[in-house]
């Protein structure tokens, strides 16, 4: 089995090699603008699986999200 952080790399045991799994943290974190910005992604995507937004307001939230995080580059 591959790593799962991408770096296609075997993984001896589970789905990361060592260190691997805070490698894809850290990397998903820029990607998005920071720890804050993520767990605001990650909000907005469970209060659309629970039904609580609808999708037009759910991707309104992400552009703002990815906006503000090129705002800040």
């Amino acid at each position: 089995m591959f790593c799962e952080c991408g770096c296609n790399e075997e993984a001896a045991v589970g789905s990361f090699k060592p260190g691997h799994d805070q490698k894809l943290r850290t990397a998903l974190e820029r990607r998005v603008g920071g720890l804050l910005a993520l767990r605001l992604l990650v909000e907005a995507a469970e209060s659309l699986a629970a039904g609580q937004s609808q999708p037009d307001a759910f991707a309104r939230k992400v552009r703002t999200i990815f906006e503000q995080r090129d705002v800040k580059r």
